[in-house]
C-alpha cells in the first residue's frame, strides 16, 4: 500500500513536471532598470517618453503613471538617453546594471521649445546599497577584478564574506561539494566531484555573482552557495588584450630545502655515526612561472554588425615551490640526482562567443569551452627522493552553450538554453599499464648478467638446474616500468622511499545533456515573474584498476620477476560502471517590488532517477562470488553434482534491485524592507536540497567482495538528497557619500548529510562492510560584514570580515567510518568542523594616481581544528588523558599581504601596461598543516633526531624527513609582465 501511494506521488510529480516541460530554470544572467519620468517644473508623469539604452536595442516606452521598465539587460555600465517631444533630451551615464537586480532611475525632464536640441547629461552614481536584495550577495564587476593583485576565479571568490578556503572552498560553514557553479546561466559542476567543471578565465568575465546567503528558487542543486559567471559578448567596435608575463618563487625560507648529499659524521656528544645532510634552498634559483593570455572582441569581418564574436585563450606554466630531488627511479634504480619540481602544473583553455543579433528582439549567442590541464607529479613527502613515483593527473574538458534570447514584448521575455558538459580526468604513473623494466640476474657472487642473451639464457638454466641462488635486479640501462608492490617500502625506519610507485589508473568523464527554457514577465510594475524547467541527461563512465603480478596459467604462483597484469571484472582490483541518471526541475518565483519593501517568493520541485541499482540481499552482494548457496546455484537443493551455477549476469538480475527516484519540494522567501532611502533591512528563509555528489552513489559498482574483504564502504544509489533549512537577517546602510555597510546574521541546519551505515555482516565470519547513508548532521551559525569605500579622491577600499560557529557530527562522509573499525563509539555531540575558521578577515585597497596605480590585499585567518594527540614523554599515570576529542585543537592562524602594482601608458587608442604582482609580500610561513602531538609544523615529539641510530640504509636523515615542507604555505611569489590594450 505504501508503495503504491509512493507511485501515485511520483506520478503526480512528473504531471507536473511534464506540464512545465516547455520551461526551464536558468540562473539569472541579466537585470533590469526601472524607474520613472516626470516633469521637473510639475513633478507630473510624462507617458509616451522614450526611454533606451545606447548601443544597444534595448529600451521601453514610459507608461501612464510615469513608470518603465526595461528588461533582459545584461550586466554591464550603460548610458540611458530619455527623450520626448517638448523636453530637452537627458543623457545619464555610467548607470550599473547587476545580474538579478533592479537599478533604479528616475528622470526629471526639462520643458524646451520644440527646436531646442539641448541635451542633459547626468551621471549616474552607483549606489552602495541595494533596496532589492532580499538575500546576502556580492556581485563583482570585470574593471574590479582587474585592479586586485588574483590571476584566478578562486582568488576572487576566497576574498568575499561568507567564503573559507579549507582544501576546497566552504560557504558558510557547508561542506567544499555544497556549492553550485554556473556560466552564463547554465550549471556546470561536476556533479562526480562537485568542483568546478569549466575554466573561466579572469579577463573573460563580465560579472561574478557570489551568493552566500538563501537564493532564489530558481537555483537548484546547491545547499551553501551559488557562484555565477557572466563572460565578455563582443560590441560592435573592435577590442583587444594581450598579457604575459614570467614569475619565481623569491624566499630565504628554510622550510623548502632539499638535501644535495648525505655525509657520515661523529655526533661529539656520543661518539657514535651520525648522518649529515647537506642541502639547498631550491628557491634561491629560478622557479620558472610562465603566463601568456589574449582575448580580442568585435564584429566578425564581411558580416556586418549583427555577428559579433569575444576569444580568450591562456597558456599557464608553474614549477610549484615543493621540490625533491632524483636520487631513486620508481624501479630503485639510481637517478640522475638533480632537482625535481614536485608540484608542478601546466593548463591551457580557449574560449569563444559567438552573438547573432537577428532582429532588435532575437539575439542567438554560442559559447564554447575548452581546457586541458596537467599535473606530472603530486607533493608525497615519503617519494621526496623518489619523485617520479607518484602519478600524474590530466583534466581535458569541453563545454558548449547554447542560447535564444527572443524579446517577446516591452514586458516579456524568454530564453532558451541547450548546453554540452565534458570533462575527463586520467591518472596514472605510466601511460601503459604493461610497461616493465628490464631484468638482469645478479649471483651469489656478484656476478650480473642479461638473461635475455643467448649466453645469458644458458647461465640462467644452469643456475635453476643447480638450484644456486640468485636474484633479479632492474637494469639501470633499461626502460622504465612497474615493479613488484613489495618493493614500496621504505629501507629502514624514518626514510624517504627508495623505490616503489603508484599502481593505480583512473578513467573517468562525466558528461550531460542539458535543455532549458526560462520565460520572465513583468506583469504589472509590481510583478516580475518567472518560471522554468530544466532536464539534464548524465553518462558517468569510470574505469578503475590497480596492478597486480602476473600469474602463471593454470597455477596460482607469480611470475618471476614481475610482470604487471589488469585482473578481470570480477575482482577487487577491476571497477568499471557507465551510469546514465536523469534529472528535472522546475519553478516559479515572484519579486513583489512595492513602495515600502520588496519580496522574492518562490517554490522549485527537483526530481532525480539514480537509475542505478543496490543489493537484493545486502548480506550477500557480490554477482560474481556469492555466498550463499542460493545465489550460486540454480537447483541448491540437488546434489553437488548436478547443481548448476548461475553466471554472473543472471545474478545481476535477481541479486540488484532498481532504486526509486527522489523529489521534493523547496519553498523560498526574501524580503528587503528599506528603513531609510540610505539604509535596508532584508531577511530571507528557505530549503535546499542537494544529491550528493555521484561518486557516492556508483562507488564500487556490482558490490564485489570476497573472503578477504575486511571493512570496505559500497556506493549506495538509494541515497536521499541532503537539506538545508537557512535563515538570515541583515541590515544594508549607506554610512556617508562614499561608504557602505553589509551586515548579517545566519543560521544553518543541515540534514542528511552523507556518512556511512554501522557494518553489515556476511554469512562469512568477519567478513563485513558499509555503505554510504545519509546521516550526518551539522549546524552553523554566524556573521558576515562588508564594508566598502567607493572609488573617490584616488582610492577605493573594500572589508570583508566572517564569524561563524561550524559544527557537525563528521567533517568527512567517511570519518564515522573510520571510527568505527577503530572500535570508537558513535559521535553523539557536535564537534567543530575542519573547516571551522571562527574568524576570517579580507581587506583590499586599491589607490591610482596620474597612471599609476596600487592594489592590495590583506588577509587574516584565524587557525583550524585538528585532533591533537599525547606528546611523547608526557605525564603518565592512571589519570592520565590518553586520547583527546576530535577537533579540539587551534592550528596557529595565518596572515599574508599581495601586492600589484601597475604603471600605464597611452599611445593613440593603444593602452600599454607594465605591472608587478607580489604574493605573500612579506615571505610569511603560514602553516596549513600541523604536528598532532605539538600544534605546530616544526617539530614533534614522536620524531627525536638526537635518539635515533645512524643507519646507512635510510635515505635522506632524520631532520629532514621529520621536516614536512608541505605543511607550509606558498612562499613569497613575484611576477613581472606587460600589457597591451585596445
Amino acid at each position: 500500500m505504501k508503495e503504491r501511494s509512493m507511485k501515485k506521488r511520483q506520478g503526480l510529480y512528473c504531471l507536473i513536471f511534464l506540464g512545465w516541460m516547455v520551461q526551464s530554470i536558468f540562473a539569472g544572467t541579466t537585470g533590469k532598470i526601472a524607474g520613472k519620468v516626470y516633469d521637473a517644473n510639475t513633478k507630473q508623469p510624462l507617458p509616451g517618453a522614450n526611454v533606451m539604452l545606447e548601443n544597444t536595442a534595448l529600451g521601453a516606452s514610459v507608461e501612464t503613471d510615469g513608470h518603465f521598465s526595461i528588461l533582459n539587460v545584461p550586466p554591464g555600465t550603460y548610458t540611458l538617453k530619455v527623450s520626448m517631444m517638448g523636453y530637452k533630451q537627458v543623457l545619464l551615464e555610467k548607470v550599473k546594471v547587476s545580474i538579478d537586480f533592479t537599478t533604479t532611475v528616475n528622470v526629471a525632464m526639462e520643458p524646451t521649445v520644440l527646436t531646442s536640441q539641448e541635451v542633459v547629461t547626468i551621471q549616474a552614481e552607483r549606489p552602495l546599497i541595494q533596496k532589492d536584495m532580499t538575500g546576502s550577495l556580492v556581485s563583482v564587476a570585470s574593471e574590479e577584478i582587474e585592479k586586485l593583485p588574483v590571476t584566478e576565479i578562486r582568488d576572487v571568490l576566497a576574498l568575499q564574506a561568507g567564503v573559507v578556503e579549507s582544501e576546497g572552498l566552504h560557504i558558510r560553514g557547508g561542506r567544499s561539494t555544497e556549492i553550485a557553479y554556473w556560466v552564463d546561466g547554465v550549471p556546470t559542476t561536476d556533479v562526480f566531484s562537485g568542483n568546478m567543471g569549466v575554466t573561466v578565465e579572469n579577463a573573460s568575465v563580465k560579472e561574478l555573482q557570489v551568493i552566500s546567503g538563501t537564493f532564489n528558487a530558481e537555483y537548484g542543486q546547491a545547499m551553501s552557495g551559488i557562484v555565477n559567471i557572466i563572460t565578455k559578448e563582443g560590441s560592435e567596435r573592435y577590442t583587444g588584450q594581450f598579457r604575459t608575463y614570467v614569475g619565481d618563487y623569491v624566499s630565504g625560507s628554510d622550510k623548502f630545502g632539499v638535501l644535495k648529499r648525505v655525509e657520515v659524521g661523529t655526533d661529539p656528544k656520543t661518539g657514535s655515526l651520525k648522518a649529515i645532510g647537506i642541502e639547498e634552498n631550491p628557491l634561491t634559483h629560478l622557479n620558472p612561472i610562465y603566463n601568456v593570455e589574449g582575448s580580442l572582441g568585435g564584429p566578425v569581418p564581411g558580416l556586418g554588425k549583427k555577428l559579433t564574436f569575444f576569444t580568450n585563450g591562456r597558456f599557464f606554466s608553474n614549477e610549484g615551490y615543493l621540490y625533491g630531488r632524483d636520487w631513486f627511479k620508481p624501479t630503485g634504480v639510481p637517478g640522475d640526482s638533480t632537482l625535481v619540481a614536485m608540484n608542478p602544473y601546466q593548463r591551457a583553455n580557449v574560449q569563444c562567443k559567438l552573438k547573432y543579433q537577428w532582429n532588435p528582439h532575437v539575439k542567438t549567442t554560442y559559447n564554447v569551452f575548452w581546457n586541458e590541464d596537467k599535473q606530472l607529479r603530486s607533493y608525497e613527502h615519503a617519494n621526496k627522493y623518489n619523485p617520479y613515483g607518484t602519478p600524474k593527473h590530466f583534466d581535458q574538458g569541453l563545454t558548449q552553450i547554447l542560447t535564444l534570447n527572443h524579446v517577446l514584448s516591452q514586458n516579456t521575455f524568454y530564453e532558451f538554453k541547450l548546453s554540452r558538459f565534458y570533462h575527463k580526468y586520467t591518472q596514472y604513473v605510466y601511460k601503459n599499464p604493461y610497461a616493465k623494466p628490464h631484468y638482469l640476474v645478479k649471483t651469489q657472487d656478484g656476478f650480473i648478467f642479461d638473461p635475455d642473451t643467448e649466453e645469458g639464457k644458458i647461465r640462467l638454466n644452469a643456475l635453476i638446474s643447480a638450484r644456486e641462488p640468485f636474484e633479479y635486479i632492474v637494469d639501470p640501462n633499461g626502460p622504465e616500468g612497474y615493479i613488484h608492490h613489495t618493493l614500496d617500502l621504505p629501507p629502514t625506519s624514518y626514510s624517504f622511499n627508495n623505490d616503489g610507485m603508484n599502481r593505480d589508473h583512473i578513467y573517468q568523464t562525466t558528461a550531460y545533456l542539458l535543455g532549458k527554457f526560462d520565460l520572465t514577465s513583468q506583469v504589472t510594475p509590481i510583478h516580475q515573474v518567472k518560471l522554468g524547467g530544466e532536464a539534464r541527461f548524465y553518462q558517468l563512465k569510470f574505469h578503475q584498476f590497480t596492478l597486480r603480478p602476473k600469474l602463471k596459467e593454470n597455477a596460482d604462483e607469480e611470475i618471476v620477476p614481475y610482470e604487471p597484469e589488469i585482473k578481470p571484472l570480477s575482482s577487487l582490483f577491476h571497477w568499471k560502471y557507465d551510469e546514465r541518471p536523469r534529472e528535472f526541475s522546475a519553478y516559479i518565483q515572484d519579486k513583489i517590488e512595492l513602495k515600502d519593501f520588496i519580496v522574492n517568493i518562490g517554490i522549485r520541485l527537483d526530481y532525480f532517477n539514480a537509475n542505478g541499482v543496490i543489493p537484493a540481499d545486502p548480506t550477500d552482494p557480490n554477482i560474481y562470488y556469492p555466498f550463499k548457496v542460493e545465489h550460486i546455484y540454480r537447483n541448491p537443493n540437488d546434489p553437488d553434482s548436478l547443481r548448476i551455477a548461475y553466471t554472473p549476469e543472471e545474478r545481476r538480475a535477481f541479486m540488484h534491485k532498481k532504486v526509486s527516484a527522489k523529489s521534493q519540494l523547496s519553498p523560498r522567501l526574501g524580503i528587503a524592507y528599506p528603513i531609510t532611502d540610505r539604509g535596508v533591512i532584508h531577511f530571507s528563509y528557505g530549503h535546499f536540497f542537494q544529491i550528493p555528489t555521484f561518486n557516492f552513489l556508483y562507488d564500487r559498482p556490482d558490490f564485489k567482495i570476497d573472503a578477504s574483504t575486511r571493512d570496505v564502504i559500497m556506493g549506495n544509489a538509494d541515497l536521499a538528497p541532503q537539506k538545508t533549512v537557512q535563515y538570515e537577517i541583515g541590515l544594508q546602510q549607506q554610512l556617508t557619500n562614499d561608504i557602505g555597510m553589509d551586515i548579517t546574521l545566519f543560521y544553518r541546519d543541515v540534514r542528511d548529510w552523507v556518512s556511512t551505515s554501522a557494518m553489515i555482516s556476511t554469512p562469512l565470519p568477519g567478513v563485513q562492510y558499509a555503505k554510504w547513508e545519509n546521516k550526518d548532521y551539522s549546524n552553523v551559525r554566524g556573521l558576515t560584514l562588508s564594508m566598502t569605500k567607493r572609488y573617490s579622491n584616488h582610492f577605493s577600499s573594500k572589508l570583508d570580515y566572517y564569524y561563524q560557529v561550524a559544527e557537525g557530527t563528521y567533517s568527512n562522509p567517511s570519518d564515522a567510518f573510520l571510527s568505527l573499525i577503530q572500535n570508537r563509539e558513535p559521535r553523539l555531540k557536535l564537534i567543530p568542523m575542519s573547516w571551522d575558521q571562527r574568524h576570517t578577515l579580507n581587506v583590499t585597497f586599491t589607490y591610482d594616481y596620474k597612471n599609476w596605480m596600487a592594489s592590495l590585499i590583506a588577509s587574516y585567518y584565524t587557525g583550524r581544528p585538528y585532533t591533537p594527540t599525547v606528546p611523547k614523554a608526557a605525564v603518565v599515570g592512571t589519570a592520565a588523558l590518553t586520547e583527546f576529542e576530535d577537533n579540539s585543537r587551534r592550528m596557529p592562524s595565518r596572515k599574508n599581504v599581495d601586492l600589484l602594482i601597475r604603471k600605464t601608458f597611452f599611445l593613440g587608442q593603444m593602452r600599454y601596461a607594465l605591472f608587478a604582482n607580489i604574493y605573500n609580500l612579506f615571505d610569511i610561513e603560514n602553516e596549513n598543516g600541523v604536528w598532532s602531538d605539538t600544534g605546530t609544523a616544526d617539530y614533534t615529539t614522536t620524531i627525536d633526531p638526537e635518539k635515533i641510530s645512524y643507519d646507512p640504509n635510510r635515505v635522506g636523515t632524520v631532520e629532514d624527513f621529520r621536516r614536512i615542507s608541505g605543511f607550509y604555505g606558498e612562499p613569497r611569489r613575484i611576477e613581472l609582465g606587460v600589457m597591451v590594450e585596445f
